[in-house]
C-alpha cells in the first residue's frame, strides 16, 4: 500500500510538470503560435521565469499579457522560450497506469488469498 501511494505521488507529480514549448531558437522564434488568453511560462535572461503569463497580443518587439493581475510588456530580445502547460498528453501517460494500480489494489484489499512459496 505505501508503494501505491508513493507510486501515485509520483504520478501527479509527473502530471503537474509536463510541458510542451511553443517559442524557442529552433523555431525561429515564431510568435504566431501563442493564442490570445491562455496561459504560458516564460524564460527571460533579466526577469527569469515568469509562471501564469496571459497573453493578450504581440508587437513587431514585445509581448503584452497579464502576470499577478498586473499588465506586463515583455521584450522579444528578452525572451528564452515560452513553454505551455500540456495537460492532455500528459493525462494519457499517466492516467491509465494510476487506474491499473487502484484496481489492483482496491482487488488486492478485499481478497482472501495468501500466497504459499
Amino acid at each position: 500500500m505505501k508503494n501505491t501511494i508513493l507510486y501515485c505521488l509520483l504520478c501527479l507529480l509527473m502530471l503537474n510538470s509536463c510541458i510542451t514549448t511553443k517559442v524557442n531558437s529552433t523555431n525561429k522564434q515564431d510568435y504566431s503560435v501563442l493564442k490570445e488568453n491562455k496561459l504560458y511560462i516564460i524564460k527571460t535572461k533579466n526577469l527569469g521565469t515568469i509562471r501564469h503569463f496571459k497573453f493578450i497580443s504581440e508587437t513587431d518587439e514585445n509581448i503584452k499579457g497579464f502576470y499577478l493581475n498586473k499588465e506586463l510588456n515583455i521584450n522579444k530580445n528578452d525572451i528564452i522560450k515560452i513553454n505551455k502547460f500540456s495537460l492532455g498528453k500528459t493525462a494519457a501517460l499517466v492516467m491509465p497506469p494510476i487506474f491499473i494500480i487502484a484496481t489492483l489494489t482496491f482487488l488486492n484489499s478485499f481478497s482472501n488469498w495468501e500466497y504459499n512459496k
